[in-house]
């Protein structure tokens, strides 16, 4: 396992804690994927992903390599595509296809180690390196090759950086080529790639142009349709803005454009190329341009560093009363161009390494210490994927606002019950980032725009926040209330910005005289969970309405309204009590559990609410509860996992680890968690970390006869994994010191009901 050269300038004992760190046989393989039994001998850790996070890092710069089910790679980066998060969606004559070719040549012989490109105009192919190992991180998936006699690995880095808002929202992905200097002692070794211009539209009869410049000793090339089509996508890319391809033109490098075999077939022969530049311009499907550049790697300077992405201005179009507001990538406050921009994303990449280190180590660390190595494997795998769900806007610190993208389920923005079960992510990692994206949801809430009560479901379709001026937004009038309520409180506790919430105060107010007046009987309505239909009377709606009523108790205390904060506790507290006699089965008394629905006593569900009243240390519901519901759930547990509720067997990624943040004991936290690995290892679904699946196939439910077809795949939903880390940091910010797993696996004895389950016969 290689380190990439810039490290060697990090002190010796760092440079081996780092080689450790990235070097596959320090970190063990969890699970064998069955996938891998039929590809070339390779090792895969911590497990082999449905998808691999390739250029990772927004909505529009979201490349994977699909490893699962019939038709994936097995894991196998050359002779295999890299796609557009969409995969296999329909609405893509070219297949979501992200044309990025690699080729190594040594001693005169090519390899492929990136992509399935061909040489000439027979289709000639060179033969692929051998691939030997893969393993991921938090930011990194790194592959790694042997050619001939020569070693080396690729590593796509798509940087994750909390609290640097510059580096987070340059829409800009790593990819380092990094040989073994040992090997370049005996062999002559040049590195090549490129990409294809189909990363500048999703149509690919549409007319490309292009140029190539050089910025502070960056080669960069920049790819965009010839007709901008400004707030547009098709095939989920975006229709404006510019694919941009750059590297440090040193010693050796040389570039090219040019039809794909032509370019590739010229460095094939000669392991350069001639420098000369394609100026007919035309469809991204008539003699497909490529952008491509070369490098002779040596003793000396055995690395190769490219950076690719996609780069718009401005970013979304935002409802306001003035009226629709464009807004900016915040990143264009920092740069006067584009190009300063890539310029310095390609000078930085050393920080960026080190910082990504320690980033990944932190994660992979405090994953393992709350629960173990497969905690570690899911939270890692989930990280860039949340994030490039996001996208930061603001021409100023002044004037942040961060949107969302409900991808791959509708393409809301800002959606309300999918920020929710992303929030984990944010707490754990900066609960900033959470008030930023809070904030265009409650700027439109207080401007008198929106006429309902409750919260607004979304702000319109990505990238348009066109609003709800009208009231007509998909109803989900407890969902939303109770959402933003839990979390605004999740984002005071850990930050004390009083201010805040103060601001907001009044609308807060108005939420929470919603939910007490509808939120313990729900009329018929749609949970989070839509996509399973409308419902009376839902348990696990009226648990979500308690919490939000308890949190505005906190928040009311914290903004001194005393005489709110009292009122607010005691409601609450009296629909707990209220809810123990509609919610619990009296049916079978040796599983006592919640329904899914009061009148439905056979039902049940997970209760996946009830981490509200831990994570927000409210102590509304009773501890028995948490154990029934923990043993509840071992006698629903399938092969892959506890289904959602009754009337299915699917489940939600997202709320199985809130149910496992949810549990009384560790067997009950660690079962979701194993579960959850066993679907990932299955190898059955081929999308970025899909979060809906059937429990007893691990497929997409629609497959193997198993309900009607749904496809959720690379959402911000992922970041609902981070539950247990979330939980974690607000307990010690709420200085909670009992353990809450301390309980006997499975529960303890139901013999010591509380009272009010006494009183309802149990």
């Amino acid at each position: 396992m290689l380190v990439p050269q810039l490290l060697l300038s990090i002190a010796t004992s760092q440079w081996q804690s780092v080689y450790n760190y990235y070097n596959p046989s320090q970190r063990p393989v969890l699970l064998h994927h069955p996938a891998a039994d039929k590809a070339p001998v390779g090792t895969f850790s911590p497990l082999l992903p449905p998808a691999i996070p390739l250029a990772v890092k927004s909505i529009y710069l979201n490349a994977h390599l699909t490893t699962g089910g019939d038709y994936g790679s097995h894991g196998q980066l050359p002779g295999n595509w890299p796609h557009h998060w969409p995969v296999q969606y329909p609405g893509s004559e070219k297949g979501y296809i992200l044309g990025w070719a690699g080729i190594i040549q040594v001693d005169g012989s090519s390899f492929v180690f990136l992509g399935d490109p061909h040489i000439d105009s027979n289709g000639s192919k060179p033969p692929v390196a051998t691939q030997t190992s893969f393993h991921y991180t938090a930011s990194t998936s790194v592959f790694s090759f042997k050619a001939a006699q020569v070693h080396f690995n690729a590593t796509f880095f798509s940087p994750v950086t909390p609290h640097d808002l510059k580096r987070m929202s340059l829409p800009l992905s790593y990819l380092s080529i990094d040989v073994d200097p040992r090997d370049l002692k005996k062999h002559n070794v040049s590195v090549y790639t490129d990409i294809s211009a189909e990363w500048a539209s999703g149509d690919s009869n549409a007319q490309v142009q292009w140029e190539y410049g050089v910025e502070s000793a960056m080669g960069i090339y920049e790819v965009q349709r010839k007709d901008q089509l400004r707030f547009a996508e098709v095939g989920e890319q975006a229709e404006w803005g510019s694919a941009v391809y750059a590297t440090d033109m040193g010693p050796g490098v040389t570039t090219a454009s040019g039809e794909n075999y032509k370019v590739r077939g010229e460095f094939f022969r000669k392991g350069k190329l001639h420098g000369a530049q394609d100026v007919n311009y035309r469809a991204i499907n008539d003699h497909q341009p490529v952008f491509a550049f070369a490098k002779k790697v040596t003793y000396n300077s055995p690395s190769a560093v490219f950076a690719i992405g996609h780069i718009r201005d401005p970013y979304v179009n935002y409802v306001t009363t003035q009226g629709q507001v464009s807004r900016r990538g915040y990143w264009s406050s920092h740069f006067s161009t584009p190009r300063d921009a890539i310029a310095f994303w390609l000078q930085d990449h050393e920080n960026a390494v080190k910082e990504g280190v320690k980033f990944d180590r932190q994660i992979q660390q405090d994953a393992r210490r709350v629960s173990g190595k497969n905690y570690s494997a899911i939270v890692e795998l989930s990280t860039r994927q949340a994030f490039a769900t996001i996208e930061i806007t603001g021409e100023s610190d002044d004037d942040v606002l961060i949107f969302l993208k409900e991808i791959s389920s509708n393409g809301d923005m800002s959606t309300v019950d999918v920020i929710f079960p992303m929030y984990p992510i944010l707490t754990y990692t900066n609960p900033t980032l959470l008030k930023y994206l809070l904030e265009p949801l409650m700027l439109y809430s207080v401007s008198g725009l929106y006429p309902n009560r409750w919260t607004v479901h979304d702000l319109g379709t990505y990238p348009n926040a066109t609003g709800y001026n009208g009231g007509n937004d998909e109803p989900m009038p407890v969902e939303e209330a109770g959402n933003m309520l839990w979390m605004i409180l999740a984002y005071y506790q850990l930050t004390k910005d009083v201010a805040w919430v103060s601001k907001y105060y009044d609308i807060l107010t108005q939420w929470t005289t919603y939910l007490i007046e509808d939120g313990l009987v729900p009329a018929e309505q749609l949970s989070t969970d839509d996509f399973a239909g409308t419902l009376s009377n839902q348990t696990n709606l009226a648990v979500k309405a308690i919490i939000g009523i308890g949190a505005m108790s906190e928040l009311a205390k914290a903004t001194g309204h005393w005489v709110d904060s009292i009122h607010y506790r005691g409601t609450a507290k009296a629909y707990v009590e209220e809810w123990y006699q509609m919610a619990l089965t009296a049916r079978d008394i040796s599983h006592p559990h919640a329904k899914l629905a009061y009148q439905d006593e056979w039902s049940h569900g997970l209760l996946y609410n009830l981490f509200g009243d831990r994570v927000l240390n409210l102590e509304l519901f009773d501890r028995q509860l948490y154990e029934w519901q923990s043993s509840w759930y071992w006698t629903q547990k399938q092969e892959y996992g506890v289904p959602l509720d009754s009337r299915h067997l699917w489940t939600k990624t997202d709320w199985e680890v809130f149910a496992a943040a949810s549990a009384s004991d560790t067997g009950t936290r660690d079962m979701f968690i194993d579960l959850l690995v066993a679907y990932l290892s299955a190898g059955r679904v081929n999308a970025a970390f899909p979060d809906l699946y059937e429990t007893t196939t691990a497929n997409f439910p629609g497959r193997d006869g198993l309900d009607f077809p749904i496809q959720f795949i690379s959402r911000p939903v992922v970041g609902g994994h981070f539950a247990l880390l979330a939980l974690d940091v607000a307990n010690k910010a709420n200085g909670v010191k009992l353990d809450p797993f301390r309980g006997k696996p499975k529960g303890k004895s139901l013999s010591k009901a509380p009272r009010w389950a006494r009183e309802y016969g149990m």
